[in-house]
């Protein structure tokens, strides 16, 4: 089984992940390029679990989870995935450091990680709050300013944890079209 070179986005919301995801696809299509999109499970989370809660990070933990071990298969070059097994961890990280979560619900959840899936290279998009709202089109239910600052923070404090290839975009004074060129070519850099 030849498997396909993962790349895994994360970071702030409105950050750029999902639209980078879809233009850089088409970019790397346009080389020649075999690629497939995992999609945010955050997106099918169904409507009795509540967002931003322990339950729903475990629940796309899963979702995601069986995504990755899915894609293995595909006969694809690139998989890129949006939000997915770094993006948990995070999450679950976050949980604990915010006493959301107890130590042992964390040590359990982190006992369930399967390391060989985690991504190749991860690729983690940043903004300052007052650009998230002013991309989100004003402060919602959950993303406000408050919000993006703390998960800022805790992003930076994970990130920093972390121990893989990965590589950090402050996105806010990208256009959309800077944005696409640099990680486009950070991509083709890291593959194998």
């Amino acid at each position: 089984m030849r498997k396909p070179f993962m790349v895994e986005f994360t970071g702030t919301p409105e950050a750029g992940k999902t639209t980078t995801i879809k233009n850089v696809s088409n970019k790397l299509k346009d080389q020649g390029y075999s690629v497939a999109v995992l999609h945010e499970s955050a997106e099918s989370l169904p409507d009795e679990i509540p967002k931003g809660t322990w339950d729903a990070n475990l629940w796309m933990h899963y979702q995601t989870l069986s995504g990755i071990v899915r894609a293995r298969y595909f006969q694809t070059d690139i998989v890129l995935i949006d939000r997915g097994l770094v993006d948990s961890s995070f999450y679950g990280k976050k949980f604990l450091w915010k006493g959301e979560c107890s130590e042992e619900q964390y040590k359990k959840f982190r006992e369930q990680f399967i390391d060989d899936l985690f991504p190749n290279f991860l690729i983690a998009l940043t903004v300052s709050p007052r650009v998230a709202i002013r991309r989100r089109g004003g402060e919602g239910h959950l993303v406000t300013k408050d919000y993006i600052r703390d998960y800022n923070q805790l992003f930076m404090r994970y990130y920093s944890e972390l121990d893989c290839k990965k590589v950090l975009i402050n996105t806010g004074e990208l256009n959309v079209y800077q944005m696409n060129k640099m990680i486009f070519e950070i991509i083709l850099e890291n593959l194998p």
